[in-house]
């Protein structure tokens, strides 16, 4: 019965560990990746020339601007046509046939893709940066900056006093906290073994504070938007 307790307990302390386990792993693995796209933005690269590369450069993490800069190169192969509704019809130029539908409204500083990249990245893609670079835009709209892309440049405690009470607000707050957490983790070995010992244990003491039903139906709210 005494070594089947202790079984029983190393099997449970197991199950309790998983959840931190499997957070560790993941957040090295994007600290990988954010280790490689370090490497080749040591000294930030314009491929395009373009004002809203530029621009991007000053405002975003290393990791988004890269992403946001392949798209940039990319979208220099697009044509984009406009309609009679006022929207876009955007192609690569060796493709005679599909597309996708951009719609541009410059006095609200809206646009959308068919694509709907922005909407599960963060990232605009390059059909609405076709647009918007034919439209004569020279800055990425702020809208299309989201919060958790961006660099931050005052100290936790400054961002969290100067943040919208509004809980969603908050959250974006925190993703821009942790994608910057990443970015400075990945730069050397021993940075990114400190980051993943204290993140197991910030998650620990979290896990032990009580859920406030308004802030998780906050929570529920913003990832469904």
């Amino acid at each position: 019965m005494e070594e089947f307790s202790v079984l029983a307990h190393n099997h449970m302390w197991d199950l309790t560990m998983l959840p931190l386990v499997a957070v560790a792993v993941d957040f090295k693995d994007q600290a990988g990746e954010q280790q490689t796209m370090q490497q080749n933005l040591q000294n930030i690269c314009l491929k395009t020339g373009a004002p809203m590369e530029s621009h991007a450069a000053t405002v975003l993490t290393p990791y988004a601007f890269c992403k946001l800069q392949e798209e940039l190169v990319l979208a220099a192969h697009y044509a984009s046509f406009q309609m009679d509704d006022g929207s876009f019809h955007v192609r690569h130029h060796t493709k005679l046939e599909g597309g996708r539908k951009v719609i541009w409204i410059p006095r609200e500083g809206i646009i959308t893709c068919s694509c709907h990249q922005f909407e599960f990245s963060g990232i605009l893609c390059r059909h609405a940066l076709r647009v918007l670079s034919t439209g004569n835009c020279f800055q990425i709209p702020e809208r299309y900056l989201p919060l958790r892309w961006r660099r931050i440049n005052t100290s936790p405690t400054k961002l969290l006093q100067t943040t919208p009470n509004d809980h969603a607000e908050r959250v974006q707050a925190l993703q821009s906290m942790v994608s910057t957490l990443i970015t400075e983790s990945a730069k050397s070995r021993e940075r990114l073994d400190m980051a993943t010992e204290q993140i197991s244990i910030l998650l620990a003491r979290i896990r032990e504070q009580p859920v406030l039903a308004q802030g998780a139906k906050d929570l529920t709210i913003h990832k469904t938007h």
